[in-house]
Formats: C-alpha cells, sequence, structure tokens
C-alpha cells in the first residue's frame, strides 16, 4: 500500500511490481459503455432539472431572471423543466431494472453496498490526513465517498420524483390532499434540488475534474478506462483482486 513515504517510489515501480497475471496490462475497463450512458443521460437531465428548477425558485433574483428569460420565460421553462424530469425517471427506472435483473448491474450494486470497512476507511482517511498515521486505507472498486454519493443519489432522486409527481399533478394532488401537504412539497422539492446541486455538483465536480490529483479531469467517465498505475494506488484492492482474476485464467 502508498504511504507518504513511499508514493513516488509505488508509482516508478508499479510496472516493475505488476503481478504476472497484469504483466503487459497498461490500463483496464472499468466501467461499461452501458453504465456510462446511464450516467451521461443522469447527470445531463440533472444539470438542466437545477438550472430550471434554480432559476424559478429564485426568481427574483437579477440572475435567475435573466436565466429565466434565457429559457424563454415560466411555460417554457415548465416544459423543458419536465422533458428533462422525463428523462431523469426514465433512467432511474432503466437503472433499478438493470441492478435487479441483470447480474452485471447487481454485481456492481452489490460492491456498492455499506460496510463496516467503509466506517474504519474514513476513519483512517482522516487520521492519515491529519497526520496520525502514514498508511492510506486500501479501498475496492467504489471508496466511502463513492457509495455515500450513489446513496445520496438514490435517496435524492427518490425525494425529487415523489415531490415532483404531486407538484406536477397539483389539481389531482389538492383533491386528495390538504393544501398544507402540497406547500410542504413545494418546499421540499425546491430545497432538496438546492441541496443536491450544492453538494453533488460542487463536492463531485471537485473530486472528477477540480482535484490535483485528476485535474483536468478524471476521463474514465468518457472512456470507461482507468490506467493500472492508477487503479493500484485507488482502488489497490481491485486491483488485487483482477490480478487473482488473470491469474486463475492463465
Amino acid at each position: 500500500m502508498p504511504t507518504k513515504d513511499n508514493d513516488s517510489a509505488t508509482e516508478t515501480a508499479t510496472s516493475a511490481t505488476a503481478p504476472e497475471g497484469l504483466s503487459g496490462v497498461s490500463e483496464i475497463t472499468r466501467f461499461s459503455l452501458n453504465f456510462r450512458v446511464q450516467h451521461i443521460i443522469l447527470f445531463t437531465s440533472l444539470i438542466v432539472l437545477s438550472i430550471t428548477g434554480l432559476s424559478l425558485m429564485f426568481h427574483d433574483n437579477w440572475l435567475a431572471a435573466l436565466v429565466l428569460r434565457l429559457e424563454g420565460g415560466v411555460e417554457t421553462r415548465g416544459m423543458i423543466h419536465r422533458v428533462a424530469a422525463v428523462a431523469m425517471i426514465g433512467v432511474s427506472i432503466y437503472h433499478f431494472l438493470y441492478i435487479l435483473l441483470t447480474e452485471t448491474g447487481h454485481k456492481e450494486f452489490m460492491k456498492l453496498k455499506p460496510r463496516g470497512k467503509d466506517f474504519s476507511d474514513f476513519f483512517q482517511t482522516v487520521k492519515f490526513d491529519l497526520g496520525r498515521s502514514d498508511e492510506e486505507p486500501a479501498f475496492g472498486k467504489f471508496d466511502y465517498k463513492q457509495k455515500f454519493q450513489y446513496g445520496g443519489v438514490v435517496v435524492g432522486l427518490a425525494v425529487m420524483i415523489l415531490t415532483g409527481f404531486i407538484l406536477w399533478f397539483e389539481t389531482l394532488s389538492m383533491a386528495i390532499m390538504p393544501k398544507w401537504v402540497i406547500d410542504v412539497t413545494f418546499v421540499v422539492h425546491g430545497y432538496e434540488g438546492l441541496w443536491a446541486f450544492l453538494v453533488l455538483f460542487l463536492w463531485h465536480m471537485y473530486n472528477v475534474h477540480i482535484n490535483p490529483s485528476v485535474f483536468p479531469m478524471d476521463w474514465t467517465w468518457i472512456t470507461g478506462k482507468i490506467s493500472l498505475e492508477d487503479l493500484k494506488e485507488k482502488h489497490y484492492l481491485e486491483y488485487q483482486e483482477l490480478a487473482g482474476k488473470l491469474q486463475d485464467n492463465d
């Protein structure tokens, strides 16, 4: 495992110390085309929903008013928002069926399940960052931050879709729900969208684009591939698992 004292030595020696099963391999496929397309549709729809939703939520702000005009006015904004919502709901349903009905999707989902190790990894990372330890934790395919972000997306989408349907079919909703439920739903929907924008976009964008270790971006979301060196450094347990599988197949 890399430590503060031997990071550079580990990077230099990666190809020389690669297990027999990984000799001659420079990169591997980390995410399939199916997974990458799901990701692109999801983040594109969320960006559109954030822009169109926040421009209405803060319509009295000069910047939001400008965005509203660029969107073609309130009615056109609503149409754009709903089209993006349909795309988001569609890819969410597809993803649910993908992990439920396909072997590949189910295996990936099981790797995203929170485990006790994730908590110990978090505290070990804090100790490492504070200089209390010289060793970073070893991660599998997904580290605790990625699992937290995935869980946040799942919960956030569930809230957004439920509250969004209530507001979309407001007349029907008011016929079967008290008005205070509609009022609360409006607040929850708006601030959940704001929270998702701030946490997922700013935090996630930092991790995959601005972080010095990946700047200007982590190209995995486009190519689906990761270099063997990065795999060993960032997902050491997955690196070991892959090496073992390749050796068994030889």
